[in-house]
C-alpha cells in the first residue's frame, strides 16, 4: 500500500516537471542549429583528415 502511494507521488512529480518544461518552451537536450553546424564541421574535418592521411 505504501508503495502505491509512493508511486503515485512520483508520477505526480514527473507530470509537474513535464508540464513545467512544456509551459516554458524549454526542452533540455534538444539540439540547436549551432549544434548541427558544429557536428557537420567536425564530421567534415574528420573525413578530410583521414582522407589526406590515407592518400
Amino acid at each position: 500500500m505504501e508503495n502505491d502511494v509512493a508511486w503515485q507521488n512520483e508520477l505526480g512529480r514527473r507530470a509537474r516537471i513535464y508540464e513545467d518544461i512544456e509551459a516554458g518552451r524549454r526542452f533540455e537536450g534538444t539540439m540547436s542549429k549551432l549544434d548541427y553546424a558544429g557536428m557537420t564541421v567536425l564530421t567534415l574535418v574528420l573525413v578530410l583528415g583521414f582522407w589526406f592521411w590515407g592518400a
